[in-house]
C-alpha cells in the first residue's frame, strides 16, 4: 500500500489544451456578463415608477402620454363697494393705582369741556404730579389742568399717570356725542355764547330740610336777616353746585383762565370760630362788614363758595373779569356786588359766588350790572341787634 501512495503522488498531470482554457475563458465572460445584465435589469426596476395594475393587460401594454395646454381667460370681476360703520365701543376704564377720581367716565357732547376731580392722590404726591393724557386727541384733548374737551364723536380714554411713578395710572372712558358742526350763538343780551352754553340749564338747588331755612319762590335766602338753625349741616357742598362750579371751571379752563375752588361748605361750628378770630383782630363793626356771624353764612349752605385768592387783590383780574361776565351761565351769581355793601350788608367780595340755578342767575344778569338777590325779592339783610 505504501508503495501505490507513492506511486500516485508522483504521477503526473495532464496538461490542459489552450484550445480549452478559450473556451473556459468565454463561458467565464458569459457568466460575468449574465450576471452584470441581471444586476442592471433589478436596479432599472427598483428605479422605475410603479404602474398601477388594477387596469388588466391592458394598463401594461399600453402607454398613453397626454398633452395639457393651458388656456388662461381672463373674466371681468365685478367690484364690490363695501360701506363699513365704525361704532364706537365702550372699553373698562383701568385703575391700577392709589388714584381716586370722583367719576370714571364722561359722556360729552361735541365742544363740551368737563374736569374730573382728583379725590385722593398716591401717598407723597399731589397735583404738582398729575400728567395727563389723550388716548386719541381727534376725539378728545385734555390740558395740564385736566380739564377734557369733547371734539369729535368717539370713545377714548383720558389717562391720567403720578409724575414721579408713571406706574400709578388711572384711566377715564370719554363717550363724544352729537355733530361735530356745531356753530356759535348769539344769546338775548348779545353775548357770543358756545353751543353748549345756550342748550345747559343748571337746575334750581333742591330744597334743604333745615325748618329755619326762609325761602323766596325757589331761592334760599341766608343773610344778616335770615339765618339757619345751629344744627343744620349738609357735609359738604350740594351736589348740583359742585357739579355745575366744575362746568364753569372748564369753560374758563377753554380761555386760559384758572378758576379753583379756595373755600367751599363751612359748618356753624367753623364759621364760629373763623367770624371770632375777626373780631378779635378786628373789632366786630368791622368784623360784620366782610365775615357772617355763625347761622348767617351762605358757606353753611352748601350753595357759595370762595374761588382763587380771598382778598380784595383778585379784584380786577382777568379771573374776576371772567367770573363776573359769565358765572351766570353756570347757574352763580357774584353774591356781593361792588357798590352793595348797604344792600347785601357786606363789602365788595369778587371771589364769592353763590348757586341759584340758571333762572334766578338769568333774572339777575337781565337786571343789570351788581344786581342783588336782596334787590331781586325786595328782602332786607341787617342783624337785628
Amino acid at each position: 500500500m505504501d508503495n501505490n501512495r507513492n506511486y500516485d503522488a508522483q504521477r503526473p498531470r495532464k496538461k490542459v489544451s489552450r484550445q480549452t482554457m478559450r473556451v473556459r475563458r468565454l463561458v467565464a465572460l458569459l457568466v460575468i456578463a449574465l450576471l452584470v445584465l441581471i444586476l442592471v435589469i433589478l436596479a432599472c426596476k427598483a428605479c422605475s415608477p410603479k404602474t398601477d395594475n388594477k387596469g388588466g393587460k391592458d394598463s401594461k401594454s399600453k402607454t398613453t402620454t397626454t398633452t395639457t395646454t393651458a388656456v388662461t381667460t381672463t373674466m371681468p370681476v365685478p367690484t364690490t363697494t363695501i360701506i363699513v360703520t365704525t361704532v364706537p365701543t365702550t372699553t373698562e376704564p383701568v385703575n391700577n393705582s392709589d388714584f381716586k377720581l370722583d367719576k370714571y367716565s364722561f359722556e360729552f357732547a361735541v365742544g363740551e369741556t368737563q374736569m374730573p376731580r382728583v379725590l385722593e392722590h398716591p401717598e407723597g404726591s399731589g397735583e404738582w404730579n398729575e400728567m395727563w393724557s389723550s388716548s386719541d386727541e381727534n376725539i378728545a384733548t385734555v390740558d395740564q389742568y385736566g380739564n377734557i374737551k369733547a371734539v369729535a364723536p368717539g370713545s377714548c380714554q383720558i389717562i391720567l399717570r403720578d409724575g414721579g411713578d408713571q406706574t400709578q395710572e388711572v384711566q377715564i372712558q370719554i363717550t363724544v356725542i352729537g355733530s361735530p358742526n356745531a356753530t356759535t350763538t348769539t344769546t338775548a343780551n348779545g353775548l357770543t355764547a358756545d353751543p353748549q352754553s345756550t342748550a345747559m340749564s343748571a337746575p334750581a338747588p333742591a330744597k334743604i330740610s333745615d325748618p329755619t331755612a326762609h325761602y323766596e319762590g325757589n331761592t334760599l335766602i341766608v343773610n344778616k336777616s335770615y339765618p339757619l338753625s345751629s344744627s343744620y349741616n349738609p357735609n359738604g357742598l350740594d351736589p348740583t353746585c359742585e357739579e355745575w362750579f366744575y362746568k364753569l371751571v372748564s369753560a374758563a379752563a377753554k380761555e386760559g383762565i384758572n378758576i379753583f375752588l379756595s373755600s367751599g361748605f363751612r359748618s356753624y361750628d367753623l364759621q364760629q370760630s373763623i367770624y371770632n378770630n375777626y373780631v378779635n383782630e378786628s373789632g366786630q363793626a368791622a368784623a360784620d362788614t366782610f365775615s357772617a356771624r355763625p347761622g348767617f353764612s351762605e358757606h353753611q349752605t352748601g350753595l357759595a363758595l370762595d374761588v382763587n385768592t380771598i382778598d380784595d387783590s383778585f379784584a380786577g383780574t382777568p379771573e374776576a373779569i371772567w367770573l363776573e361776565n359769565h358765572c351766570y351761565e353756570y347757574g352763580f351769581i357774584i353774591r356781593y356786588p361792588l357798590g352793595k355793601d348797604a344792600i347785601t350788608g357786606y363789602k365788595y367780595e369778587p371771589w364769592h359766588i353763590r348757586y341759584v340755578g340758571s333762572d334766578v342767575a338769568n333774572q339777575i344778569h337781565a337786571m343789570g350790572a351788581n344786581a342783588t338777590l336782596e334787590e331781586l325779592y325786595n328782602v332786607t339783610s341787617q342783624y337785628a341787634e
